[in-house]
């Protein structure tokens, strides 16, 4: 049929080694740091007395988790640089969206550009109590899910404090 030239054969793996190991070793550095991330928050958690339900982690930096039996809110701009804040959702009324955006015009077409997303909730006085930052122009060039994320916590947050809210009007 045809001869493989041993020679070769050998450049060529070497060359794809060569290749795959800087990817290989970036995914395995990346899932090291989102697993002691990972484990760090839950382990603060529990020393809050905290379970938590409903999480999500995004771009190996942020971390929002909610325990809904205790109405708490863990959140970390940063998870490896800065500690997590937790929140309890008692003290707030409200949650809304904050969005920064400018246009961007040419002759066939103008398109609005996010430059920052937020999530912000409100204490009782209708004053911001917290801002939860879910994206940001400056460090990073495009959106990656964020505003369907955002929009999901906008909407788990509003059901428990309807849910705070209504108790307490029980009461």
């Amino acid at each position: 049929m045809f001869d493989i030239d041993i020679i070769s054969l050998s450049i060529a793996v070497i060359l794809i080694a060569a290749f795959i190991l800087p990817l290989y070793l970036h995914i395995s550095k990346a899932k090291k740091r989102e697993t002691r991330a990972t484990k760090l928050l839950e382990d603060f958690a529990k020393s809050q007395g905290l379970e938590i339900q409903v999480k999500d982690l995004w771009r190996s930096r942020y971390f929002v988790g909610l325990d809904r039996n205790k109405a708490k809110l863990l959140y970390s701009d940063d998870i490896a640089l800065s500690s997590p804040v937790l929140i309890d959702l008692y003290t707030i009324s409200r949650v809304k969206i904050g969005e920064v955006s400018h246009k961007v015009v040419n002759q066939v077409e103008s398109r609005k550009v996010i430059d920052r997303l937020d999530l912000i909730l409100l204490d009782k006085n209708g004053d911001t109590a917290n801002v939860l930052e879910f994206y940001d122009g400056n460090r990073f060039s495009d959106l990656n899910g964020e505003t369907i994320l955002i929009k999901k916590w906008e909407t788990y947050l509003e059901d428990i404090t309807r849910k705070i809210l209504k108790d307490q009007l029980v009461l």
